[in-house]
């Protein structure tokens, strides 16, 4: 059982040179390949600052600030050079929290001490912030100059919103309040408990939901306005999440609820099938909810390095039929490197990143 760091890290290199033409529909959210890719080769123990620490000052021609009607000035990142139309504010919220992992972790003290604008960008983040405490990712220019909040709003961007507001130093109440209402915030996660356990849509759990709801909660330092019994509820729901054939022993091996291969690996739901990045997601959730020791960690680490690892050119898949992909790769590195304790998964850096930085 071993990982193939050097096979993942030219698999990963090679998203950061060429990438074949198919990818030129991801080009509005480059900043993100570019962050799965650096922060990945990070978790493997690349020297990333020496390979790629050039790439700095590319990346800051992509952070944009500007004036709005009412005076105030916001900044933030682009998702690629070719969303820079000008004065209509195209920066955005996820590539803006992309960036800046990228650039912590290329140890960019220029860039943070003279360059970033801290208080414009937390003014973009409130700007994003919805009236029912939600979040949206971009902002929409209007014929009269003023902007109003743009596409769907779910529990990824409040995620993101706080990581942010985390790392331009916001710590206490009072500090997140200057910029957004935390109480309506707190009110919107509220409403996405499902009824037995976990965060989602619809009263459906949802992996990936729930770690952004349960992150969020973290940074706010408010996990404390969940019940004993919802967080046992949760704990429970997502160690259920883990895969195993021997729960599904009384079905023949046709049913559609049952998948061998499946074995040791996490679904993001209830009755769907295993999936690479929601290792990551049910892992780190369970880490803030101090359960982790929970999780079958050998069987997890064989569904990943035997089942979804390409053996073959590197990188990880969504399954074991699928062919890898960045994305797939980078979460499953990421719950890897948390297993071994090396990986920040509320703030989603290295430890050794988070520790230079923030102590």
């Amino acid at each position: 059982m071993e990982l193939l760091v050097q096979k993942h890290l030219k698999f990963i290199g090679r998203h950061l040179t060429l990438l074949p033409s198919f990818h030129q529909r991801h080009d509005p959210n480059k900043i993100a390949i570019v962050y799965y890719s650096i922060v990945g080769s990070n978790c493997l123990g690349q020297d990333i600052i020496s390979k790629y620490g050039g790439s700095t000052t590319w990346l800051t021609t992509l952070y944009k600030s500007l004036a709005l009607s009412d005076g105030t000035r916001i900044s933030g990142f682009l998702g690629s050079g070719t969303m820079d139309v000008g004065l209509i504010p195209t920066i955005h919220l996820p590539s803006s929290l992309f960036a800046i992992l990228v650039l912590l972790s290329l140890n960019a003290h220029e860039f943070f001490d003279s360059t970033l604008d801290k208080e414009s960008l937390c003014n973009f983040i409130g700007k994003c912030q919805l009236s029912n405490g939600s979040f949206v990712s971009t902002l929409d220019v209007k014929n009269d100059g003023s902007t109003s909040a743009t596409d769907s709003n779910d529990l990824r961007y409040c995620y993101i919103a706080l990581s942010l507001l985390t790392i331009m130093g916001c710590k206490t109440q009072g500090d997140f309040g200057k910029y957004i209402c935390v109480e309506k915030l707190l009110q919107f996660i509220e409403t996405k408990r499902c009824t037995g356990g976990a965060f989602g849509d619809y009263n459906e759990p949802h992996a990936g939901y729930t770690n952004c709801a349960l992150s969020s909660l973290k940074l706010l330092d408010k996990l404390d306005i969940l019940s004993d019994a919802f967080k046992h509820d949760t704990i429970d729901w997502l160690v259920h999440r883990q895969v195993s054939i021997f729960d599904k022993v009384p079905l023949p091996e046709d049913s559609e609820n049952y998948f061998a291969e499946d074995h040791g690996g996490f679904q993001g739901r209830e009755n769907k099938y295993a999936d690479t990045c929601y290792a990551f997601w049910c892992l780190n959730s369970l880490n803030i909810l101090e359960s982790m020791s929970l999780v079958d960690n050998l069987k997890l680490k064989e569904y990943l390095l035997f089942k979804t690892q390409n053996m073959l050119i590197g990188g990880f898949a969504k399954n074991n039929e699928d062919d890898p992909d960045i994305y797939h790769t980078f979460l499953g590195i990421a719950a890897l490197s948390l297993i071994d304790g090396t990986f920040d998964g509320i703030l989603c850096i290295t430890e050794e990143v988070r520790k230079h930085w923030f102590g």
